[in-house]
């Protein structure tokens, strides 16, 4: 597949580099792609050899569409945020009108702060004393290859 004329494309080139841009002109010959900012235009000699991989961006309007067709096919779910009692205290705390004068409010969002903290290290903690292996982990043997015992005395 040939991209079209104004289309935005991102080229992996057989040395590793990457390059994104405008379709200009595309032919068996060369290629020709504008920059995304449009101060520059990038000749590809021999797009055939030099290119390993295509990818083609598609409009936005299209992604769009497509998105907004999933999710009004999709049930609608609750957001998958959950605030602890410390978050929600902070954030009306932070909802406070602020107050040069006022420092308690500093500290107390300061302190409700280290609590957060406190409290996602714990869980983090907790989660790591309760996890255990599977037990589909395969214990390694120690040796020499068979092809390398030492030899036995009788």
């Amino acid at each position: 597949m040939i991209p079209n004329i104004g289309q935005q494309v991102k080229c992996i080139l057989r040395a590793g580099a990457a390059i994104e841009g405008i379709v200009e002109e595309w032919t068996d010959k060369s290629v020709q792609l504008r920059s995304l900012d449009g101060e520059s235009i990038l000749i590809i000699t021999h797009p055939s050899e030099d290119i390993m991989l295509i990818k083609i961006m598609l409009e936005k309007v299209e992604q769009d569409d497509v998105l907004s067709h999933e999710q009004n096919d999709a049930p609608s779910e609750p957001s998958n945020i959950i605030q602890t009692d410390l978050e929600v205290k902070f954030s009306e705390k932070l909802s406070e009108p602020s107050d040069p004068e006022n420092e308690d409010r500093n500290k107390s969002l300061a302190d409700l702060k280290k609590e957060m903290v406190e409290h996602d290290r714990q869980l983090i903690i907790n989660k790591l004393r309760e996890h255990r292996p599977t037990g589909n982990e395969s214990k390694v043997k120690y040796g020499y290859p068979g092809f390398m015992q030492k030899p036995r005395s009788k």
